[in-house]
């Protein structure tokens, strides 16, 4: 089993709940913008594991949980001009 598909899906869903921008984790984690955006988007093959750890420390999730299946549950939607809105 790949880990990376569970690690981006939970990074999203994560990111999403707290109510974060791509550009905030990444500012948090030291990297690029668009180096972010292309881990988060399934662009990168390959993530270092320090990428792994500082990203993890960043939207404050352990990596265990950004690794489990389903550990982080997915945010409710709702329609507007983004495509995700957090509904409190």
């Amino acid at each position: 089993m790949n880990a990376l598909p569970v690690f981006r899906i939970n990074l999203r869903r994560a990111r999403l709940l707290k109510g974060l921008t791509q550009e905030t984790i990444a500012e948090r984690a030291g990297l690029a913008a668009q180096h972010y955006q292309d881990i988060e988007a399934g662009r990168r093959p390959d993530i270092m594991l320090s990428t792994i750890e500082r990203i993890s420390a960043a939207v404050e999730e352990d990596i265990a949980t950004l690794l489990t299946p389903d550990a982080i549950p997915e945010p409710l939607r709702k329609r507007g001009r983004a495509a995700f809105r957090i509904v409190r």
